[in-house]
């Protein structure tokens, strides 16, 4: 399902740098690698008025079934399917 969003008003919502926070340390040595390239994805991005702009990467990254990636506001979060608590959020 795709949607179409109007683009925020940048004199509402001037672009920022995202930020990137953990929740958990990574479970395994692979999640620890999909981290740093989250890490890296957020680093290397330019500044943005909605970061949920982002969320396709990061869906990429973290891929279903075993990640749940969603946006709320203007962030994104990222749980481990089947686990409550998020393991990172992108503000």
């Amino acid at each position: 399902m795709s949607f179409a969003s109007r683009t925020p008003d940048p004199d509402l919502y001037p672009p920022q740098l995202p930020e990137l926070a953990y929740r958990q340390p990574a479970a395994d040595e692979a999640e620890a690698a999909r981290l740093t390239q989250l890490a890296r994805l957020v680093a290397t991005s330019p500044p943005l008025s909605d970061v949920r702009d982002l969320a396709p990467a990061v869906r990429a990254l973290f891929p279903p079934p075993a990640y749940e990636v969603g946006c709320g506001g203007a962030h994104i979060w990222l749980h481990r399917a089947g686990e409550n608590p998020q393991l990172a959020v992108i503000s």
